[in-house]
């Protein structure tokens, strides 16, 4: 299974996009963290990131409110099988998570039970040629159902996203 992981996320193609973005830009990053904290303070969330998937880790590229995970702060990233935004990449499509603690594809996950966060609404960040590159989310530490307007807002947020990573292409 993580091998599998692996190689869906370490696609060579995949990957050569991934390159081609400035992606420790500090204007970049600094204009990502804006998006997440609005994403973040509209969906009332403790926590929104902006991500891109390498093919063993998460890598937050902006982020709002993850001060209470200082490991994930201090890393800037996750190892991939930890990541919810894992499954959003995945998928190539929004990704909800209700309950990540009483959800069996979750309930073991050591960064649901480090960290607290519990609900995860996530998008895909689209690339050249329908690549998926990452994801927009916001993490509560609440169950939480999330709605048609939230996912627009997230929505909304990962295209802003895109524009912003579309700018820093090198």
């Amino acid at each position: 299974m993580i091998i599998d992981l692996f190689e869906r996320l370490g696609d060579p193609s995949r990957m050569r996009i991934l390159a081609g973005y400035d992606l420790h830009n500090a204007d970049l990053r600094t204009s990502l963290d804006a998006v997440a904290q609005r994403s973040a303070s509209l969906l009332d969330a403790p926590v929104a990131l902006v991500s891109v998937l390498l093919d063993s880790s998460q890598f937050i590229l902006g982020s709002h409110g993850t001060a209470a995970l200082a490991w994930v702060a201090e890393a800037r990233g996750t190892p991939a099988e930890w990541a919810m935004c894992t499954h959003t990449v995945l998928a190539g499509e929004p990704y909800c998570v209700t309950d990540g603690l009483s959800d069996p594809r979750h309930s073991g996950n050591p960064f649901l039970q480090t960290s607290g966060l519990r609900s995860y609404l996530g998008v895909p960040l689209l690339g050249e040629g329908g690549y998926v590159l990452g994801a927009h989310c916001v993490v509560d530490t609440r169950p939480r159902i999330f709605t048609d307007v939230d996912l627009a807002v997230i929505t909304d947020g990962a295209e802003k996203s895109m524009r912003l990573l579309d700018a820093y292409r090198c």
